[in-house]
């Protein structure tokens, strides 16, 4: 199997900050070398743009641009029958490559991984922070058109969307989770013994909601000792081997076609910690492939 690898180097709609870094340090210490080392082979990293021509002072068209370019890139490498992963500055930049799954598979299902929920709308949220919403605008529960933007034309339905390892949720967003079928599974429970098998049963029985999947990976669902440096560091976290291990069963239980990592910022990883949660998470994406 070949990987084609996207690179969204943007911090919201700003780039050469912050967890815009992220995607160029997983390449600069070794992700590709560790793909070709678990038997893949790996494309040339597609690096998305905003051009100057399309930046505007609306931070929410921005996105949508972006999310319109990234989403081009998933379909054309899908198209070829590839692998994609996504390597992203932060959450806003899911809904690109769920447009690109959708228009290549026909609808795309959801598994996300976070100690938020990024389900706020602009109407809920008590911040304004876009990264907060972007699961919400896939969902179609708001922002249109930063959804249309990136192709997803038909949101994703409830029924095909799980949402894994939150510590850290609105009452607006468990309010929505309590009146939506989507499949959740807090930090709490996957503190427990075998987590992973209830995510993977979980996921099994949704399976055929959707004929393919996308796998989102914000790095802070590990807490603030495996990411150092986040913004809204995790009050509480499911140890690392078991998310680990419950990526690598998330991949196995339905038909993922894209993941992405997101969220790392190298400035703020003194130890290296973060850097490797995210080339970890990566091998137990490839391992979940291989099966």
């Amino acid at each position: 199997m070949n990987i084609s690898l996207v690179c969204v180097p943007y911090q919201g709609d700003v780039a050469r900050w912050g967890n815009a870094m992220g995607p160029r340090a997983f390449l600069d210490h070794g992700l590709v070398q560790q793909i070709q080392e678990q038997g893949f082979s790996v494309s040339e990293p597609a690096w998305i743009e905003l051009p100057r021509s399309e930046r505007t002072r609306d931070t929410v068209t921005n996105l949508g641009n972006i999310a319109r370019r990234t989403a081009t890139a998933v379909f054309t490498a899908l198209s070829k029958g590839d692998f994609v992963l996504v390597l992203a500055g932060d959450c806003t930049h899911a809904v690109g490559p769920i447009g690109g799954l959708a228009q290549a598979k026909g609808a795309a299902g959801v598994v996300w991984f976070d100690a938020h929920g990024d389900m706020n709308t602009m109407e809920t949220s008590t911040t304004g922070l876009w990264g907060g919403m972007p699961y919400a605008v896939a969902l179609g529960w708001d922002l249109a058109d930063w959804r249309l933007a990136a192709g997803l034309v038909h949101p994703v339905r409830p029924e095909a969307a799980a949402l894994i390892g939150t510590s850290d949720l609105d009452q607006a967003e468990i309010e929505a989770l309590h009146s939506h079928p989507i499949f959740w599974l807090g930090a709490q429970d996957m503190m427990q013994q075998n987590g992973e098998k209830r995510v993977q049963t979980g996921l099994r029985q949704r399976a055929n909601e959707a004929p393919g999947w996308y796998l989102h990976i914000d790095l802070d669902v590990a807490g603030p000792e495996e990411l150092p440096g986040g913004l809204t560091p995790a009050p509480y976290w499911p140890p690392r081997d078991n998310l680990l291990m419950s990526v690598k069963a998330a991949v196995q239980a339905v038909p993922v076609g894209v993941a992405t990592i997101a969220v790392y910022n190298p400035s703020s990883d003194i130890n290296g910690r973060g850097l490797r949660l995210g080339l970890d998470m990566a091998a137990a994406i490839l391992a979940g492939l291989k099966g």
